[in-house]
């Protein structure tokens, strides 16, 4: 069988510009996670729907992110507890093109998620004012209770298609940190629908589903902040904290 790489390669391209027309700021999410073996089968049933995003050659890129929390852990407990209207702080830093920008997710009582963001000069844990000024400007809490709370970074190739009315994301390679402390998942793979309207006749979703691939929500600060600090309430993670670790021990 071909590699992901081999296949990806095969793709027509996509530029940015392009894609921006479908950025999607304010989005349905829909989430899958599963082993990496699939990622060959599921791409050759898209290669003809979709193109990929290329930028200077590049189709494959980095992200570096730093997520923002309380010391009592209220945006992860939010989520945790399935609450709506909750909120996600992170700082991202595009690697190969070297932009930083501090973005805030939303995700309302409908389901929605809306996303805002500000370009930020450099990559740190610490908050300028520019940071703090939007995050007051677009969250109902005080930036000088956020904390850097985790550091994660992965790969990610991202899917536009042909009909520019949805992208999906592939994530691979992803890595946790705190301070000294760093956790790797080799095999795992997460991606991400995100689309404006009905997923009906989807594609992606249809090749997820042909490759056994269930929609299971999950969020890269939240498991990853239950993976990293144990003590947290975590009773609702634990079904997919264990189909993970199933994924990365097979």
């Amino acid at each position: 069988m071909k590699t992901p790489d081999h296949i990806l390669h095969a793709f027509h391209p996509i530029s940015l510009a392009e894609m921006d027309k479908v950025e999607l700021m304010n989005r349905k999410d829909t989430k899958y996670f599963f082993h990496k073996s699939k990622l060959p089968a599921l791409l050759e049933e898209l290669q003809s729907d979709y193109r990929i995003l290329e930028i200077d050659g590049c189709r494959i890129f980095s992200y570096e992110n730093i997520y923002f929390d309380t010391d009592d852990f209220f945006l992860y407990t939010q989520h945790h507890n399935q609450r709506v209207n909750r909120y996600k702080i992170r700082i991202r830093r595009y690697v190969e093109s070297n932009l930083v920008f501090l973005e805030v997710k939303f995700k309302n009582n409908n389901g929605r998620t809306i996303k805002s963001r500000v370009r930020l000069p450099e990559f740190t844990d610490q908050l300028s004012d520019t940071a703090k000024d939007f995050i007051r400007t677009n969250t109902p809490f005080d930036p000088c209770a956020m904390k850097p709370m985790l550091y994660n970074g992965f790969r990610r190739f991202t899917l536009v298609n042909r009909n520019m009315c949805e992208r999906a994301t592939i994530d691979t390679d992803l890595v946790l940190q705190v301070k000294d402390e760093e956790k790797k998942f080799s095999r795992l793979c997460i991606a991400e629908l995100k689309t404006d309207a009905s997923l009906s006749g989807s594609r992606f979703r249809i090749a997820m589903r042909d490759n056994l691939c269930p929609e299971m929500s999950i969020s890269k600060y939240s498991i990853g902040a239950a993976y990293m600090y144990p003590l947290l309430k975590q009773n609702n993670f634990k079904p997919k904290k264990i189909r993970i670790n199933r994924i990365e021990n097979v």
